[in-house]
């Protein structure tokens, strides 16, 4: 199946001379601006930041999406494709301009394509074939819509260069990523497999965030509170124990004066004939 030249990028014999692989001769974008529903972006920045997240302290494993990646063809002719999501394992974790197959020395080991009805058909057949060859183990489409007439999620993995349907309609198992993908609501969430847990959403994690936080606030609204008490019963602890000793000191005081005055009296009555 033969592929389409990406936007902006010349064949091998019409550089004369020059390199095409250097990164300057490569665009990082078709000078078109991105067009998609509000479902298709929400959808990719929640997948994109649950799977960053997860691979958040693993220098090794590049996460990112709508990013030009730049493989040779049949033919050796240099190419682009801009999957939805990606993520690469043995790479290094990096911001790109762009990615390039041949220099990182692998393809995507897995990518989702958040696919439509005006593209259902580069994606099941063009990117179906391009995915393939470049070696993605993994392949994924989610129609948020449900517009294309058929399941809203589909996956294929790899088997002996060709994609294989994996069985399920709500819920496929990545055994690339170890996460069960599901169709929940009409949205995709993942699961980690192993412990049931659910990657968040930003919103999630915002939320959690804030909850966090007016939750320590309370805490330190609460301990000032309580600290307050204790200086306040301290501070009445303290005056009742100088209230009492001036009591004392009073009463020691009137005892003393009692005992001169007997003492005076006495001493009185010594002298009288």
């Amino acid at each position: 199946m033969a592929t389409t030249l990406a936007r902006g990028i010349r064949p091998l014999d019409a550089y004369s001379g020059e390199s095409p692989f250097e990164e300057e001769y490569l665009p990082d974008s078709d000078g078109k601006p991105m067009a998609e529903t509000d479902r298709h972006r929400k959808v990719m920045i929640s997948l994109l930041y649950a799977l960053a997240e997860r691979y958040h302290d693993q220098a090794r494993v590049y996460v990112s999406g709508n990013i030009f990646v730049y493989y040779l063809d049949e033919a050796g002719v240099r190419q682009s494709v801009s999957p939805d999501i990606l993520v690469v394992f043995g790479v290094e974790k990096k911001d790109r301009r762009i990615y390039k197959v041949d220099e990182e020395g692998k393809g995507p080991d897995i990518v989702i394509e958040l696919t439509s009805s005006s593209t259902k058909v580069e994606d099941l057949v063009a990117k179906h074939y391009i995915y393939a060859n470049m070696g993605v183990r993994e392949y994924f489409l989610f129609d948020p819509y449900g517009e294309t007439k058929h399941p809203m999620l589909r996956g294929f993995r790899l088997e002996g260069g060709e994609y294989v349907p994996m069985v399920g309609t709500t819920r496929l198992s990545s055994e690339v990523l170890g996460l069960e993908l599901r169709v929940e609501q009409g949205e995709l969430r993942l699961y980690d497999i192993e412990t049931g847990e659910r990657l968040r959403t930003p919103e999630e994690a915002e939320a959690e965030r804030r909850a966090e936080k007016a939750a320590r606030l309370a805490a330190e609204e609460k301990a000032a509170q309580e600290k307050a008490k204790a200086a306040q019963a301290k501070a009445q602890a303290a005056q009742a124990e100088a209230k009492a000793a001036q009591e004392l000191a009073a009463r020691q005081a009137a005892e003393a004066d009692l005992a001169r005055l007997r003492e005076e009296l006495a001493a009185l009555r010594g002298k009288q004939p």
